[in-house]
């Protein structure tokens, strides 16, 4: 039995194909943005508009519009 080291078995996922999965970072400050704002909304006792923030934060979380360097 060959025992393989990690940039061997590395190797071989991508000499048959493998392809790594995107980059899921997404902007620290720009999801601690968005939070504050649903918090705020919450704090108001604005809970149905804080929902729907809920849902678009998830959708652009899900969408990459939230990557690091991007400006919102």
């Amino acid at each position: 039995m060959k025992i393989m080291s990690l940039r061997d078995k590395v190797q071989c996922w991508i000499d048959n194909g493998f392809t790594p999965a995107p980059n899921p970072l997404v902007s620290k400050r720009l999801v601690i943005k968005n939070l504050i704002q649903i918090n705020q909304l919450l704090e108001d006792g604005s809970s149905y508009i804080a929902s729907e923030r809920i849902k678009f934060l998830i959708h652009d979380i899900e969408n990459d519009k939230l990557k690091p360097g991007e400006l919102y």
